[in-house]
């Protein structure tokens, strides 16, 4: 008896683990952004140049030129959407392998974001290794921006350099977005002095005086929203490629259902009220959205939809969601600097019809 009653314990165990371990759901913690410190004045602050010649070919070459020149080059944008920085973005996403988007701002090109292996990123490559990289790549610490009388200097912390280097050229400046996991270049944003500065994406000191921040009407903010979910689903799918894994298609409900939980998420945290959102399982369940195994990123205080996905994607928890293949649907939802991003495996007559 001693022993049927140890073996059903056992047994027990067992099954605990593999529900455990096999579970349909998959939540992951949101993902909060580093924080970096608010600018600070300084008065010391001294213009250095390192005399690295821009690059002579490649999307870099764009900066600072109108808009008719690069479409004469690259043709019509895909989509053209608004971001929370002054400028439009020009998505171009016809296939994932030159998936690209320039920032535009009055007729002229202020930024070129690539995680396309087949675009011309020179000097650099995306998909090429970090010692590859490193080998002609000057990498510092502190990097310092002049824009009109203004001087600003940003400083990389241990963790933007494994991450996120920020490289000067003349006149230009390039963040590479580096994947930890395969040691390799992720993405590259080529941007000007002005639209760097606008983002702060590290710490910063400033000698002169600080851009204001431009805040977007109600209405914008909501164009900004759709248009970084629909960037995270792109971004999603480039990096899902760059891994070899099957693109993922989105589902309209699920987007919508993915929208509401970032809302939800962003009036908690500026609610003194406790309140506990219901889980993944019981929101799909509600919305009456059939699934056979589900999983949820979300996230906190990214700037946009390229900094999120790059983070996902360097937390090894998130990574695992968003490079799963068990999924063959998404759904992105944003408010504000809240997102979610929500992955199903579905039955295409169920992802069809829900």
């Amino acid at each position: 008896m001693k022993d049927l009653l140890r073996i059903m314990i056992f047994l027990s165990i067992i099954l605990l683990v593999f529900f455990y371990f096999d579970s349909p759901i998959n939540e992951n913690e949101t993902l909060e952004a580093p924080k970096t410190v608010d600018p600070l004045p300084a008065q010391d602050l001294v213009e250095k140049s390192l005399g690295v010649e821009r690059p002579a070919e490649g999307i870099s070459t764009y900066i600072g030129k109108s808009t008719a020149t690069w479409i004469a080059e690259y043709g019509e944008p895909d989509r053209i959407e608004p971001s929370a920085f002054g400028y439009e973005w020009w998505v171009y996403n016809r296939t994932y392998s030159h998936y690209m988007m320039a920032g535009v701002k009055k007729g002229e090109i202020v930024q070129v974001y690539t995680a396309g292996t087949a675009t011309d990123a020179s000097p650099y490559q995306i998909g090429q290794t970090l010692d590859d990289l490193y080998r002609f790549t000057i990498i510092e610490n502190e990097v310092t921006v002049k824009y009109d009388t203004n001087i600003y200097t940003f400083s990389l912390r241990a963790e933007d350099i494994n991450k996120q280097i920020l490289v000067s050229f003349e006149g230009i400046y390039a963040q590479l977005y580096l994947d930890e996991e395969s040691k390799t270049l992720q993405a590259v944003r080529f941007t000007n002095a002005e639209t760097l500065i606008r983002h702060r994406p590290y710490d910063m000191m400033y000698s002169g005086d600080l851009l204001p921040e431009e805040i977007p009407s109600s209405s914008m903010q909501q164009s900004i929203d759709e248009a970084n979910a629909k960037q995270v689903i792109d971004l999603t799918n480039v990096y899902r490629l760059h891994n070899q894994r099957k693109p993922l298609v989105e589902n309209p409900a699920v987007t919508v259902l993915a929208g509401e939980h970032s809302q939800a998420i962003a009036k908690q945290q500026f609610s003194s009220e406790e309140s506990e959102q219901p889980d993944l399982e019981t929101r799909l369940s509600e919305a009456q959205i059939d699934f056979g195994k589900a999983g949820e990123n979300t996230a906190t205080h990214y700037s946009d939809a390229v900094e999120t996905v790059h983070g996902w994607s360097n937390s090894p928890d998130h990574r695992d969601t968003l490079l799963s293949s068990d999924f063959n649907k998404i759904g992105v939802g944003v408010f504000g600097k809240f997102y979610t991003q929500i992955f199903l495996s579905q039955e295409l007559v169920n992802a069809e019809t829900r």
